[in-house]
């Protein structure tokens, strides 16, 4: 097994349902590059929704278009009861069980209890993905390796975990690590497992959530797996909007609480990583070329794509494509089409919203055109 030439990763960060706009940024690179036959990135990472993305183009390596296809198919036909149960009387019966769990003894073993059931993912996952192509994209050199990063509630660690290219070394950092293992449906869905609102899932002998929290170098493991260019498709806009101020005389709900901390999880750590990241190529660009093979830093190339419009506005407009039962209980969690917009941002797998994430992926992605064929040429 010859590993590829080129090292370029694709790091895919997650967001929920915010996930739909990669696929269109995708969509964009199948048109802009028609003489790509297999996948133009042979290290593919991702957290929460991005891990799912990952794992899709993984299993279609050797057919990058069919696999940009397929996940615009499934993104584009979304509905909450593909994720979550969205019936009355799942929804009351999960609920119930939440609660009856804040009162059980401490001494009992935790119950596997979360807002949101999300056993319908796992069908779709089961239905969608097979883990099988993975290995043959990696022995046909069509991949080089593929992460997929969870957070241990026990550890507290951020886990990569990575399969791929034999000469790949696990490794250890501070709070972060990457372990080799072969991925399947239980990374995923551990992965994707927003706090509080999906389960964890137990991989070996600890429980793992949503990949992106307490996530603080998100591009680190596509340079642990020997990336020395990255493109990063992210799911927040890269322009400071301005907020509404909250009514004074009003405590904020439930929702809006629950917003901001979804956005620190899901957007502070890739923009501060980034930042890092330019400065330690500008330091580079300091020193000496003479100087630098004693160094233990490279320069590494990147390409951002992010949302040039706020998602979390977008979703308001969408809010009465949910089902009647969601809609009635998420209201009385005071996430409505103008308090909750954010969280519903993250939980709103409707195709009318997903439609039209897809498309400001793909009319974003055109608009920057010249910097993506630059990016690709000069990796030739």
């Amino acid at each position: 097994m010859n590993p590829p030439i080129s090292r370029t990763a694709l790091v895919l960060s997650g967001g929920g349902a915010r996930g739909a706009y990669q696929v269109g940024v995708l969509k964009a690179l199948a048109e802009l590059l028609p003489e790509q036959k297999t996948l133009p990135f042979p290290i593919l990472c991702g957290s929460s929704a991005g891990a799912i993305n990952a794992a899709v183009l993984a299993c279609h390596a050797s057919r990058f278009k069919v696999g940009v296809r397929r996940l615009e198919q499934v993104w584009g036909n979304f509905s909450s009861d593909q994720i979550y149960r969205a019936d009355a009387w799942g929804m009351t019966l999960n609920s119930l069980r939440w609660f009856a769990s804040l009162f059980r003894p401490r001494h009992l073993q935790p119950s596997r209890r979360s807002l949101l059931d999300n056993a319908p993912l796992r069908r779709l996952l089961k239905r969608i993905i097979r883990f099988d192509q993975i290995e043959s994209a990696l022995q046909r050199g069509h991949l080089f390796a593929l992460s997929v990063t969870c957070s241990g509630y026990g550890s507290g660690e951020s886990v990569s975990f990575f399969e791929g290219h034999p000469e790949i070394a696990s490794w250890q950092r501070f709070r972060r690590a990457g372990a080799r293992t072969r991925i399947g449906i239980d990374h995923l869905l551990a992965s994707s497992a927003i706090p509080l609102l999906f389960p964890a899932v137990k991989i070996h002998r600890e429980y793992f959530g949503d990949g992106s929290v307490r996530f603080l170098a998100p591009v680190s493991p596509a340079l642990h797996l020997g990336a020395d260019r990255v493109m990063i498709i992210g799911v927040a806009g890269t322009e400071r909007e301005e907020r509404k101020a909250m009514e004074g005389h009003r405590y904020p709900t439930l929702a809006e609480i629950a917003g901001q901390v979804l956005d620190s999880v899901f957007v502070d750590s890739l923009n501060s990583d980034l930042e890092q990241l330019q400065r330690v190529n500008q330091t580079l660009e300091r020193i000496p070329e003479a100087e630098l093979p004693g160094l233990d830093l490279r320069p590494i190339e990147t390409l951002v794509i992010a949302p040039s419009r706020n998602l979390a506005s977008l979703s308001g407009k969408h809010a009465q494509s949910l089902p009647p039962v969601v809609r009635f209980f998420f209201r009385r969690a005071g996430i409505t089409h103008r308090t909750g917009s954010a969280v519903l941002s993250y939980l709103l797998f409707e195709p009318s919203y997903t439609r039209e994430l897809i498309a400001l992926g793909h009319a974003d992605a055109l608009r920057q055109k010249d910097e993506i064929l630059r990016f690709f040429r000069a990796e030739a």
